[in-house]
């Protein structure tokens, strides 16, 4: 399926600020489709005054001016001032995107991943009919099904999102879900990975960015919890936010300081290492659309503790193979850990899970998204 010459203009605003689970899933089918010839650029946004820190140098970067400062100060701020630093960031980003394509369109196709990325590409499409690519990483709201009208296909992470589209009764709807590289993220020896990152005993993983959706303050009270069940427990929380500080405090005010391990961000190229030192990995979030760590911790073979709230996922995936807990419980998300912990109960769920992860392969994903392209352009 080489496909030399194909210009794909991939629209991701945090590419180059963030590194969550959307960030990745760019990464990685750009990465994917790069390997089957289609030529790939990046169009992200880029702070003034800071030097951009995008997740991948493979690519061509077009970056738009962007005051993300705004998006993570105002999650620091009460529910009025976060909305309205929002609003400013968004509407900043929608107006700086659009300019740039405006001078910048010279795609076969432009393929979104975010809704300031999408409002500008259906106004650039409507003036020069560049066919638009659409994908979403969580629910739409009633404006984003305005815009989607304007979309040549629209690419939900899950059946779940894909089903609040087709309630409106859109029709160009196809669900690709994450993948995961399954020559990059394979078990390895448990001891000789806790050694390398300096732990010892067991080990309960979180990674993911430190923000109000993951439920990381329900995570310490549940491991606060189970203290007295398990004995010899770390806690290792990978990963950076604005919580962190505050997750810090509530650390120490449960003693868990001395058990609890913020390493902030890590690189990738690192990441098997630390999933492979887990005894087991815990997903506390409120909503996840499709956690791309969850595939990651399952393809090195650690028990996956899964909240409801990443229900796509679980549906997807089966609950046969996880601990199912509901994140709104601390009792539930300790006892699923504690389960998860016991090896015997485990070791079937681990056999699950790797014999189901083959089918989550990046590279099966970018060949749907390359006929999706291929159908788009024909018309």
């Amino acid at each position: 399926m080489e496909k030399n010459g194909v210009r794909i203009g991939m629209a991701s605003a945090y590419f180059a600020t963030m590194k969550g689970g959307g960030e990745h899933y760019t990464l990685h089918l750009s990465n994917k489709l790069a390997d089957l010839g289609y030529d790939i650029t990046i169009i992200c946004g880029r702070q003034p005054l800071k030097k951009p820190e995008p997740l991948s140098d493979r690519f061509k970067v077009e970056y738009v001016p962007q005051l993300y400062f705004l998006r993570d100060w105002g999650m620091k701020r009460t529910k009025l001032i976060s909305g309205g630093a929002g609003f400013v960031h968004s509407y900043q980003y929608r107006l700086s995107c659009y300019r740039h394509l405006l001078k910048n369109h010279d795609f076969d196709v432009i393929h979104t991943h975010d809704p300031a990325s999408l409002h500008a590409t259906v106004r650039i499409k409507r003036k020069y009919h560049v066919p638009i690519v659409s994908t979403f990483h969580g629910h739409p709201s009633s404006r984003h099904i305005e815009e989607v009208k304007n979309v040549d296909a629209i690419l939900p992470v899950s059946k779940e999102i894909k089903s609040s589209f087709e309630k409106y009764g859109i029709k160009n709807v196809y669900d690709i879900p994450g993948g995961v590289d399954l020559s990059h993220f394979k078990p390895m020896n448990k001891d000789r990975c806790k050694e390398a990152i300096g732990l010892n005993g067991k080990v309960i993983l979180f990674v993911g960015r430190l923000i109000p959706i993951k439920n990381l303050h329900n995570l310490l009270y549940a491991f606060k919890k189970m203290q007295s069940a398990v004995e010899d427990t770390k806690l290792l929380i990978v990963g950076d936010g604005v919580l962190k500080g505050e997750l810090m405090r509530t650390a120490q005010k449960l003693g868990l300081n001395e058990k609890t391990i913020f390493t902030g961000a890590i690189d990738y190229e690192k990441m098997p290492t630390y999933y492979n030192a887990a005894d087991v990995f815990v997903l506390p979030s409120i909503f996840e659309s499709f956690p791309l760590v969850a595939l990651e911790a399952a393809a090195c073979g650690v028990p996956l503790v899964i909240s409801i709230g990443a229900k796509a996922f679980v549906e997807d995936f089966g609950e046969d193979a996880i601990f199912k807990v509901d994140p709104k419980s601390v009792d539930s998300i300790s006892n699923g850990i504690i389960q998860a912990l016991n090896d015997e109960v485990s070791k079937e769920k681990v056999e699950l899970s790797q014999s189901r992860i083959k089918k989550y392969s990046w590279l099966e994903r970018a060949k749907k998204v390359a006929e999706i392209y291929e159908m788009v352009m024909s018309r």
